[in-house]
């Protein structure tokens, strides 16, 4: 009776022993999953606003509303660019290279944005830092499909001209006074980009209203100058 009684108890400590270790995982999956627990969250601003914790905005960046640097740089056909050609668009500016790794993961982003927004007013300005020069870029970009960019040369200079780079890729969001509105270094974040260009593309339209509503009322001096007999 012993040895049935010894396994037996063996028996029992090894399902004890599953289920401790079923309910210590399904705590952790509650805790990594549960919204309150996620920073950012609709929940935990919500918890955040019930405990009186405020949640410190984005700081702004030093380089909004500064102008876009005053470039002028060529196509691969030679045709040279400058930021007037740009005037009343949403740019983003990105400097890339056909080397960079990280670059070739936004590209396809920034074809996907320009075809969605691109009939708002939305263009992209891509600047190679390939120093082989377009008979390198060229075939890179027919591959990749990046005609409805455009593509433009840089030189050791143009970082320099936006402040200088500390690596590829970089890009820059501009609005449509030809301002800056960021500047993100490294891969961004494909939603994060999107979040600023639907931000710019509706101040557009909201300021643009706001002129157009204040150039179709009557001034007070033409309301009032008719009074009720």
């Amino acid at each position: 009776m012993e040895p049935a009684s010894a396994n037996r108890e063996d028996a029992i400590s090894k399902v004890l022993l599953v289920i401790g270790l079923v309910l210590v995982a399904g705590a952790i999956l509650v805790y990594h999953y549960s919204p309150q627990f996620q920073p950012g969250t609709t929940a935990s601003s919500g918890a955040a606003a019930d405990s009186g914790i405020q949640i410190p905005p984005r700081p702004v960046p030093e380089i909004r509303g500064k102008p876009v640097a005053d470039f002028r740089l060529p196509d691969l056909n030679g045709k040279v660019y400058q930021p007037a050609d740009f005037k009343g668009k949403v740019l983003l500016v990105n400097f890339w290279a056909t080397w960079c790794g990280p670059c070739l993961i936004e590209i396809p982003w920034f074809l996907e944005f320009t075809e969605r927004y691109g009939p708002e007013g939305f263009e992209v300005l891509a600047i190679s830092m390939d120093e082989e020069g377009p008979e390198v870029v060229k075939p890179f970009v027919e591959k990749l499909k990046m005609e409805p960019f455009t593509v433009v040369m840089g030189n050791e200079k143009t970082p320099e001209l936006f402040g200088g780079l500390l690596g590829f890729p970089t890009t820059f969001m501009v609005d449509r006074d030809g301002k800056y509105y960021s500047k993100h270094q490294g891969l961004v974040g494909k939603q994060d980009v999107e979040d600023e260009i639907l931000i710019l593309l509706r101040q557009s339209e909201s300021s643009g209203a706001t002129e157009s509503d204040a150039a179709g009322s009557p001034s007070p001096e033409i309301s009032g100058s008719n009074p009720p007999g």
